[in-house]
């Protein structure tokens, strides 16, 4: 029976991730991932190397994938698969740390998880990233109750691949180390231990030389100074938004509550275990902020399976003494997590709408005609949807500036495209352009849906009368 209901909430979570998967058209960080998936090898090895080490395990699984295709639904069926994987890990660590019953209302939890679901979605490391914390987690307690070179070197593999997918999965290893020192074994196998962890660092030395030779590697410099209004969104990524995390804080007192009212002798090790998880990652990173602001959510989301682990075993444990009371606490939280799922599916606010912009440009451009757009990940992503559209556009030509020097003949209209969110003050560069060759181009109003993405056309009039 637990078998086949693990079934079924692991096929609700792979059927509901891809509900809406390419509704919205990728954003600048997805059109990267897109854009090494299809880099020659030699290339995409030194980006790796140069910059993009944190996500590199994703990348390289990425360019595997990309073999059935580089469409959206394929680049994001990808996380969408692990994701959906991730659900029968979670049943497992549930089981191993507390009941089966606890491991499936944990998976029930997270295959309706808002932020896991929107994380599912996108085409980057995330969803890999807690696949590999799970897995890691779950040989850290096979080893610890069968120890083995099987076990600890599995371990040690999965830490690192978490690692690999993220850099700030390495928190949840030290969350591994901190829990020890609640744990009453009388036997810990140190010195499994100690060969897991010699592996793990012998492992992770590429990391540590990038990120000495790199220090500027992690790319941090765009996050915000720390604010309350920082940690709350982490904590609504971890549970809900508003007010509704209250029931997921319900969940975790009840986990509490009856663990410090354990029977004499019961052990209370996997709750701190799982708390250590839970609270360690992002009181680490609210401490590192002090010096240098690194707290983001999404970097955070190793610990949502922590989040519906000691939220399962809070219902589990309320279902033993006062059954209607724990169904109605779970149902509150699922049925909040489905409107959560709902909001998203139906903002068109999260759009970054590069996808319609690019298409609107190539429907209305001529041959010879000049596109002006941000370097970097704009262009990435403009290339993405140019190169994989049906449209084409003969000799097209791609400008980073409105100092660009225009071709000869030249074109019949130029195009500005930029995102008011990535840079506020591109549309003075627009104009800017128009200041420039006032004589030979007029200002037309395409009529593009709103979005982030604006674009501006400049087409050719001519010497203007009299001058």
């Amino acid at each position: 029976m637990e078998g086949l209901l693990l079934l079924l909430i692991t096929c609700l979570a792979g059927a509901l991730r891809t509900l809406e998967l390419t509704g919205r058209g990728l954003n600048l960080d997805e059109g990267f991932s897109a854009f090494l998936a299809q880099t020659p090898v030699p290339k995409f090895w030194g980006l790796i190397w140069l910059s993009e080490l944190n996500m590199a395990l994703y990348y390289a699984l990425l360019r595997l994938w990309t073999g059935f295709g580089h469409g959206e639904f394929v680049i994001r069926s990808f996380s969408v698969l692990l994701a959906t994987a991730t659900m029968p890990v979670v049943y497992l660590l549930g089981t191993r740390l507390f009941d089966s019953r606890t491991g499936l209302i944990a998976a029930l939890l997270l295959a309706l998880h808002p932020f896991h679901f929107v994380l599912s979605q996108s085409a980057r490391s995330y969803a890999l990233v807690i696949l590999m914390a799970c897995l890691a987690s779950l040989f850290f307690l096979r080893g610890l109750d069968h120890p083995s070179a099987g076990n600890w070197t599995a371990y040690a593999l999965f830490a690192a691949g978490a690692v690999y997918s993220h850099f700030f999965a390495a928190l949840v290893i030290v969350a591994h180390g901190v829990s020890l020192l609640f744990t009453r074994r009388r036997r810990v196998p140190w010195k499994w231990l100690a060969m897991a962890w010699s592996l793990l660092t012998l492992l992770l030395l590429p990391v540590v030389v990038f990120l000495l030779r790199h220090r500027d590697a992690a790319n941090v410099a765009w996050v915000a100074p720390l604010s309350l209004e920082q940690a709350r969104y982490v904590l609504y990524s971890l549970t809900l938004s508003k007010y509704r995390w209250l029931a997921y804080a319900a969940a975790w007192m009840l986990a509490g509550w009856y663990t410090f009212r354990r029977p004499v002798g019961q052990s209370a090790w996997p709750f701190w275990f799982t708390a250590c998880w839970l609270l360690l990652p992002p009181a680490i990173t609210i401490a590192g902020s002090l010096l240098q602001p690194i707290l983001v959510e999404r970097y955070l989301a190793v610990c949502i399976p922590a989040a519906v682990l000691l939220a399962g075993d809070g219902i589990a444990r309320l279902a033993q003494r006062r059954l209607a009371v724990a169904l109605g606490l779970l149902l509150v939280i699922l049925f909040y997590s489905a409107s959560n799922i709902r909001f998203y599916l139906r903002q068109a606010e999260f759009d970054e709408n590069w996808r319609e912009a690019t298409a609107f440009v190539l429907a209305g451009a001529q041959p010879g005609d000049e596109v002006v757009i941000m370097e970097g990940l704009p262009r990435v992503v403009f290339d993405y949807y140019r190169l994989t559209s049906t449209t084409t556009v003969r000799g097209l030509i791609i400008a980073g500036s409105a100092d660009a020097q225009l071709p000869n003949p030249a074109p019949e209209n130029v195009w500005f495209m930029g995102s008011i969110r990535l840079k506020p003050h591109w549309e003075d560069e627009a104009h800017r352009f128009l200041e420039i060759h006032r004589q030979d181009y007029c200002s037309v109003t395409p009529k593009l849906a709103p979005g982030p993405i604006k674009v501006w056309q400049f087409k050719h009039c001519g010497p203007r009368p009299g001058t």
